[in-house]
This record gives structure tokens, sequence and C-alpha cells, in this order.
């Protein structure tokens, strides 16, 4: 009941008092202008954006990387990034928990429910780390669903820290590029997610097999006999990928 109760007041609060902001924040300029017009208060009203982004406002977690790494640098873009998507995450696996799959559904579309569903009886973590690892799937909405699972919260919110920490830590990387008017890391970093979104996309298919499998150790075992030789090459050639594009973010600057 008490649970129940403070769900209310914080999101009837975010609600209340974030509505008119709502409709301007799915425009990046908007949220950088809001951020910038906070001040001191920034960087706070910056881990609030994330959190509500995660809850309900149609922004996308990606653009507030880049915007993180734009104000605050790529350190500290990358810390408060991190610390209000893991505020925002874990408020949705504890009122996830507490509150039940009505709430859940409140969240997420009859479609992507039925499409995980299967993911409320998972007891392993490791699953849901891919999850919030690759691209290729709705994190926010699956963090809904992980909170009815069993895996303890504090493993949940570990593992969402884990996963999503790549991927911000190249959109921080990007936001400090464009501040700095260097365009490498840019470059670099759009090729890099289109890489990443392509292999994702690509293998989308065994991706969805792997989740939906009910004994994925089995799935892996039997993967890497079919295929090592392949795994072995296209893990090689990813190495090649990065490590030149690692080199040409490092060059000589390309001025805007």
């Amino acid at each position: 009941m008490i649970i129940g109760l403070i769900a209310i007041v914080i999101i009837g609060s975010l609600l209340y008092w974030g509505w008119p902001y709502l409709t301007l924040l799915s425009d990046p300029d908007q949220v950088r202008e809001l951020i910038i017009r906070s001040g001191t208060w920034g960087p706070l009203v910056f881990m609030l954006l994330q959190i509500v982004q995660i809850l309900i406002a149609p922004i996308p977690g990606q653009v507030i990387g880049v915007i993180g790494g734009f104000l605050f640098g790529p350190l500290l873009g990358l810390f408060y990034t991190m610390l209000g998507a893991t505020l925002g995450f874990t408020l949705v696996f504890l009122l996830s928990r507490k509150l039940g799959r009505p709430f859940v559904e409140r969240f997420v579309d009859k479609k992507t429910m039925e499409r995980f569903d299967h993911l409320t009886e998972e007891k392993g973590a490791w699953v849901f780390f891919f999850i919030f690892l690759l691209p290729a799937f709705p994190d926010d909405l699956i963090a809904f669903i992980a909170g009815l699972t069993t895996i303890p919260i504090r493993t949940l919110v570990l593992i969402s820290v884990a996963g999503r920490l790549p991927g911000y830590a190249v959109l921080t990387f990007m936001g400090n590029g464009l501040a700095l008017e260097n365009l490498n890391p840019v470059v670099v970093t759009l090729v890099a997610l289109i890489l990443i979104f392509i292999l994702g996309w690509w293998k989308r298919e065994w991706l969805r097999r792997f989740v939906e499998h009910r004994n994925r150790t089995q799935f892996i075992s039997e993967q890497w006999n079919l295929y090592w030789h392949k795994i072995i090459v296209g893990t090689i050639v990813l190495v090649i990928i990065f490590v030149f594009l690692y080199y040409a973010a490092t060059v000589t600057p390309i001025q805007r």
C-alpha cells in the first residue's frame, strides 16, 4: 500500500509539473536549452529528464546521452547519464515488483507484452543483460517486464548498468565531439552505431531465438558447435574494424 501511494505521488508529480514540457521534450534542442537555462541545477534537471524518459516521456535515450556529453563533457556527462538511468530503471523495477502486472500493462503495449511475456518466468539475469546491451530490443519497456521476475532488484540494477554503459559511453563521446567541434569522434561514433545496428538487425532472428530458448546454455553450445569457425572469423573482423575506428577517432581533427 505504501509503495503504491509513493508511486502515485511520484508519477502524479511528474505529470503535473512536467506535462507542459512533454510536447517539447521530443526536440533535442529544446531539451538542451531547458538544461542550460537551469544553471547550477542543470545536472539535477538532466538526471530528472533521464528518469522521466524511462518512465513516460517521448525522449529517446540516445538523445539524452548525446546531450550529456555535449553539456558536461565525456566523464561527467557519462556519470550523470548513468546515474539518471540507474535511478529511473530502479524505480521501474521497484514499482513493477510491488504493483504487479496491472501496473506494467499500463506502460507496456499489448503487442510487446505478448512478445516478451515469457521473460516474466526468467530466473537467470544474463538474458536481460543482452537485452540492455543490444540495440535490437526496447530496453525501457523490457525493464517493466523485468520487474515482474523473481530476479533480485539489486541484480537487475547491476545488469541494467552494465548493459547500458557501453552505449551511453559511445553517445556521450559523440556529444563531446560535437561540443569541441571535432567531427572525428562524431563520424566514428555514427559509423560504430550503424555497424552495431546492422549487426543487431542482421542477427535479430538469432537474438529472438536466444531470448525465447528455455535452455540458453544449451543453445549457445549448439551454436558454437555448428558455427565455431564463423564466430572466430567474425570476432577477428569486428576487432579489426573497431581498432581502425579508434585510430580514426584520434587522428588530426576534422573541423566543422
